[in-house]
């Protein structure tokens, strides 16, 4: 990189620099007129010459220390900015944290519906198998209707979650809440079909 090409230096930079060269010579001249000798004409002169400049020098320095202090004060702004930026989204990232945490709880509450419903399913192929008198038919067809209504109240349950967490933008919960309401809707369809050739039978 060339010299050219060099990144400017920030405004805080600058002024500290500017300062800090500006002391330098400042109390280089303070140390000159220090130990300037006071015995001849040319002496008084040249210590006369060297506390003008000094006093020249003491206007420049204020006004680097003004400048130095405007570009902290930049700085400063810019930090509280920044914070304040920061603040904001450690709020948002905490209420989407809280918001993701909700719909994980919700999905796991499906899943373990999901679950039971399937042990439901087993026990009733089982109950259909072994179903011989008229009142143990009667008692299957009651709890056919219970599991087909469950079936549908969790695919609901899921389809409300896919739409709140695709209102989030959380589109993995989403779509898993989608695919299990979907996997619920194709096995009640399924016991719907299990139920005519049940009736049929």
């Amino acid at each position: 990189m060339s010299k050219r090409d060099k990144p400017q230096d920030s405004e805080l930079v600058e002024a500290a620099r500017s300062l800090d060269e500006g002391l330098e010579r400042f109390e280089a001249l303070a140390q000159q007129l220090q130990d300037a000798p006071l015995q001849a004409e040319k002496h008084l002169e040249r210590a006369s010459a060297t506390l003008k400049a000094l006093a020249d020098m003491d206007e420049q320095l204020r006004a680097r220390v003004s400048a130095l202090v405007g570009a902290i004060s930049q700085v400063r702004d810019r930090q509280q900015a920044q914070a304040e930026a920061v603040h904001v989204r450690a709020q948002e990232l905490q209420a989407r944290t809280e918001t993701f945490k909700d719909l994980l709880v919700r999905y796991g509450g499906l899943g373990q519906s999901a679950a039971e419903l399937n042990v439901r399913m087993q026990e009733f192929a089982t109950q259909r198998q072994n179903a011989k008198t008229p009142e143990e038919q009667a008692a299957l067809a009651v709890t056919f209707q219970s599991l087909q209504d469950r079936m549908s109240e969790v695919a609901d349950e899921a389809q409300s979650l896919s739409q709140a967490a695709e209102q989030s933008e959380f589109n993995d919960i989403a779509r898993q809440a989608d695919s299990l309401r979907q996997q619920l809707l194709a096995a009640r369809n399924k016991m719907t079909l299990l139920q005519k050739s049940f009736n049929g039978g």
